[in-house]
């Protein structure tokens, strides 16, 4: 075991004593648990590794991996947010197909929805936010494509869908504002005629 140093960024530090199997390197604690890993903190950031070295990768890896996830979802609208978020939820792909151990996907998204919406508590604080913005979505997708008041063809299109097809529609749905029925109707319209017009 090496306690004497770690490399962060390139250059060795070497470790300051600061108690009983706790060293500090910069404003990183490393700590030598009793099952011989090393667990390594700084502020909120927590991970463990084999050695101090492989620990402080660890944490950097993590900070590093928090840094861009903010840095993307600063700069996403909330449509891309919820299909980005349901994608990772229900783990999702783009070669993942409509029914998925004798369960459609579809219905799982729609579902999610409804948790959120009618069952506080159900998900974390952060995650019920981003599902509920799709609540709007789901009561349009519901009355007139789950209803089949619309145009056969377009109905048939988005069942057709790939589930994350699905969630970057319902993204979309979120991002043109869709709170009601009406508004999704306008919103499956303009579908429509982009459709036919390609």
């Amino acid at each position: 075991m090496n306690t004497e140093t770690v490399a962060i960024n390139g250059a060795t530090t070497p470790l300051a004593p600061a108690g009983h199997m706790t060293w500090t390197v910069e404003d990183i604690t490393l700590r030598l648990r009793p099952n011989l890993t090393w667990r390594a903190t700084r502020g909120e950031t927590v991970a463990i590794g084999d050695t101090a070295q492989a620990a402080t990768d660890n944490m950097l890896a993590a900070e590093r991996k928090v840094e861009k996830a903010t840095k993307l979802t600063a700069r996403s609208t909330k449509g891309q947010i919820f299909a980005r978020e349901m994608r990772t939820y229900l783990h999702i792909g783009a070669r993942t197909r409509h029914i998925r151990q004798g369960r459609d996907v579809h219905a799982q998204i729609l579902e999610c929805i409804t948790n959120a919406s009618w069952n506080a508590g159900y998900y974390s604080a952060d995650r019920e936010q981003i599902f509920r913005a799709g609540f709007g979505a789901w009561m349009a997708y519901d009355k007139h494509i789950a209803g089949y008041r619309l145009d056969g063809s377009l109905i048939a299109r988005i069942k057709g869908m790939t589930p994350y097809q699905f969630c970057g529609l319902i993204g979309d749905m979120i991002d043109a504002g869709v709170t009601n029925v009406a508004e999704g109707e306008l919103f499956f319209q303009s579908l429509l005629k982009g459709a036919l017009a390609a």
